[in-house]
């Protein structure tokens, strides 16, 4: 039941996710022990070795790191970061790490080896997101052990000698995670979860939760498509262009308002015809006086004329 629980916990505790889309990260080794027997420090080693972080829009990568643990108490490694990497880029993050010829000892024990140890994702913006893992030459407590990704992994423990501990024994829980979701992947190659049990000189049981140790781990981010709500602002300003536009026809409307007040100058334009009508009539009525008044005095005249006939003959 405590070597369920261990590898519960180890597997639980393999994939926490990034801070933000696009992320991109890898480490080599990283160790994270430390142990205390009847208050006194029998392991204590803290260190990565090796790391990228992917910068925006841009890449991350080291190489040939060997593998020491300065410091470390109860705990020895050696070996090489062959190359950590890291990539972010708006279409696509990925990231990987490879090692080699790694040997991690603990209390004198061969708890990890291994040959080539490797962890590449990928993780497009459009398409799915992918996970690997390689192992060779992969041995605990130096027994070969084959890894099958997302299982409780394998279990094996080791005799240990620790001062004030009767029955010391080492117990490793060793998983390997390929994990993708629709947002991202996580790949490590192998995670241990280290206990140490054993038996106080007091008689009194210990069960130590020693920590764990992660030898090539890769992580990446799917990045977010690019919001279209930039481009659209652009036709908004367009828009209210026609509107200014529009009311341009109104002043072309009431110029042809004037056209329309042309009619009415249209009646004195035929009233001109009436004063000549009206001409014509008097010219007519003046030839007809004169003609009567010459007709008076022709009357006139004729009638003078024969009374100074009458006259000229009485005498």
């Amino acid at each position: 039941m405590a070597i369920a629980a261990c590898g519960a916990v180890a597997l639980t505790n393999a994939v926490p996710a990034l801070a933000a889309p696009g992320d991109a990260r890898a480490r080599g080794v990283a160790v994270d022990l430390a142990a205390t027997v009847a208050g006194v420090p029998v392991v204590t080693a803290n260190a990565v070795i090796g790391t990228a972080t992917a910068p925006d829009g841009g890449t991350d990568t080291d190489t040939g790191i060997a593998i020491t643990i300065p410091g470390a108490l109860g705990v020895t490694a050696s070996g090489t970061v062959v190359q950590v990497s890291a990539t972010r880029g708006d279409t696509a993050s990925s990231a990987n790490a490879q090692i080699a010829d790694v040997a991690l000892a603990v209390l004198d024990a061969p708890v990890l080896d291994a040959d080539v140890i490797s962890a590449a994702v990928s993780c497009p913006r459009q398409g799915a997101q992918t996970a690997d893992t390689t192992f060779t030459g992969l041995t605990l407590f130096g027994d070969p052990i084959d890894l099958a990704p997302n299982t409780p992994g394998v279990t094996a423990s080791g005799a240990v000698t620790v001062p004030g501990l009767t029955g010391a024994a080492l117990n490793a829980t060793v998983q390997n995670v390929e994990t993708t979701t629709d947002d991202g992947a996580v790949a490590i190659a192998v995670q241990a979860t280290l206990r140490l049990t054993g038996t106080l000189v007091t008689g009194t049981l210990i069960d130590i939760p020693v920590g764990t140790v992660t030898l090539a781990e890769a992580r990446c981010e799917r990045p977010l498509a690019p919001s279209p709500t930039p481009t659209q602002p652009t036709p908004s300003p367009t828009q209210p262009t026609p509107g200014p536009t529009e009311p341009t026809p109104g002043p072309t409307q009431p110029t042809a308002a004037p056209t329309q007040t042309m009619a009415p100058e249209q009646p004195p334009t035929s009233t001109p015809a009436l004063p000549v009508t009206g001409g014509s009539a008097s010219a007519l009525w003046w030839l007809f006086g004169t003609g009567a008044a010459m007709v008076t005095v022709g009357a006139t005249a004729r009638l003078i004329a024969r009374r100074t006939r009458e006259s000229s003959l009485d005498v």
